[in-house]
Order: C-alpha cells, then sequence, then structure tokens
C-alpha cells in the first residue's frame, strides 16, 4: 500500500450549539408564494409523496409555482452539491426538504 496517499473523513454530525444560526423568517402565508420541494428519484414513493403535497399546497393554501429539487446522483464534491441547493434556495420563497422522520 502507497503510505503516501491520504483519505478525507467528512463528518456527518450536525453543527454544535456554537455554530447555529437563526432560523429563516417564515412568510405568514403561503398563497401565491413560488415553493420548491426537495425529492429524491431513488426512493418512488417520495415522489408519489411530493406530487400529492404540491396538489395539497396548491388546492389548500393556494400556493403558485411549484419547483422540484432532485440532487440527483452523489457522485462530486460537497460544494458541487452544495451549489445546486444554494440555487435551488434562490429560486424560491419557501421550501420543503425532509419528512422530519
Amino acid at each position: 500500500m502507497d503510505q503516501n496517499r491520504r483519505i478525507r473523513i467528512l463528518s456527518p454530525v450536525a453543527a454544535g450549539p456554537g455554530q447555529q444560526r437563526p432560523l429563516a423568517h417564515r412568510p405568514a402565508s403561503l398563497r401565491g408564494l413560488r415553493v420548491g420541494i426537495r425529492r429524491d428519484r431513488t426512493w418512488t414513493s417520495f415522489e408519489v409523496f411530493t406530487d400529492e403535497l404540491a396538489r395539497l399546497l396548491r388546492d389548500r393554501l393556494g400556493t403558485g409555482e411549484m419547483v422540484f429539487f432532485d440532487p440527483g446522483t452523489r457522485i462530486g464534491t460537497p460544494e458541487d452539491e452544495s451549489a445546486r441547493v444554494v440555487d435551488f434556495a434562490r429560486e424560491v420563497e419557501a421550501a420543503v426538504v425532509g419528512l422530519g422522520t
């Protein structure tokens, strides 16, 4: 084995208390807002769920345009994935990015 090889290990642990950021501003209503929904094609039932969620948001809350974000493959650098997330966030006024399970 090559002794000069290095492995970079990334920690999946959330930021500590000293690194917390304030929560984003919450709109009083979603009516007319462009809402983003993050989904992942690797989990088919999540697509079904997000399609239904989008329908409910439009029908019950009167949201405007729906924008779906699928991060795609996880091949590349964390910076590449972060840049895609930032682009998605700039496109929308509110977002649903997880199930909270």
